[in-house]
């Protein structure tokens, strides 16, 4: 499993992740560094996370994510505003559900089958004219799951 991100329009990261072999966990950890290093630099901003490419995660770093993100949730000020997460494999969604359970997000974790909803979602999000009340029915529309 290798992650990939890119951060050429922060505060929005954009994160691949692919079922590509990860020599020693090297993409792993520079991500997770990345995002640790957000939390020290006291910067604000939010993941797009897509695991369209995804269908045979390393579950041995399991133990290894929750305690980081563990670790992360006891900070203050959480600087990861929220996540949107492409993902279409039910397996897949199914250990990020098992994942949340045993240590919740860090912050609103938005579901989304395709990139391109993901995109307008990010769009909306951001966009500080509109209500609640018009992210809720694009929500509904769209069929993304909310989960805080």
């Amino acid at each position: 499993m290798k992650i990939y991100y890119k951060t050429h329009s922060f505060p929005t990261v954009k994160v691949t992740v692919t079922n590509e072999t990860d020599d020693n966990n090297d993409y792993y950890n520079c991500f997770m560094n990345y995002w640790e290093t957000k939390y020290k630099e006291r910067k604000h901003f939010h993941f797009l996370f897509n695991f369209e490419s995804l269908s045979k995660p390393n579950l041995g770093l399991l133990i290894d994510f929750i305690k980081r993100q563990k670790k992360l949730k006891e900070e203050s000020i959480q600087y990861l505003d929220y996540s949107v997460v492409v993902v279409n494999n039910i397996f897949i969604k199914s250990i990020l559900n098992s994942i949340w359970k045993i240590s919740p997000p860090l912050n609103t974790v938005y579901l989304v089958s395709q990139l391109y909803i993901a995109n307008q979602l990010i769009n909306h999000l951001n966009n500080i004219f509109l209500n609640e009340d018009y992210i809720s029915s694009f929500l509904l529309c769209n069929n993304i799951t909310k989960i805080l």
